[in-house]
């Protein structure tokens, strides 16, 4: 459906933004790496989540559903510890406070747009 799309497509977005300004060593030194992986990691288990969770077809078994709805639970937990991430490498980083704000903003909009999608799925997928 349309929330599923809109979730793939925010999660892939959200991905590629912080991919691309990782990249940058004026701002993400190599000597913090283990700090950047974190941030890659975490990134791309969001992404794998939401991807993996849209692929269930649920179609009334009680297994499936559980399952997609724990992966969908599990991508906005991540989306609270991207957060976390982003908000300690303001400081570490010194990154400007607008990069910031837009890359909680991105992060933010998806957790939001996972938690649509997830109680739309409770709604309309739980199985009798």
């Amino acid at each position: 459906g349309q929330g599923e799309l809109d979730v793939n497509s925010k999660a892939r977005a959200l991905t590629v933004y912080t991919l691309v300004i990782l990249e940058n060593e004026k701002w993400f030194p190599k000597s913090q790496s283990a700090f950047i992986d974190m941030l890659r990691t975490c990134v791309i288990e969001i992404q794998s989540l939401c991807w993996e969770a849209n692929n269930i077809k649920v179609d009334g078994n009680q297994k499936r559903y559980e399952r997609r709805i724990d992966l969908q639970d599990q991508a906005a937990e991540k989306c609270n510890r991207m957060c976390m991430l982003i908000e300690t490498a303001k400081p570490l980083f010194h990154l400007e406070s607008k990069r910031v704000r837009h890359w909680v903003k991105l992060t933010v909009e998806l957790r939001s747009l996972i938690r649509g999608w997830h109680d739309k799925d409770v709604k309309r997928l739980k199985p009798e």
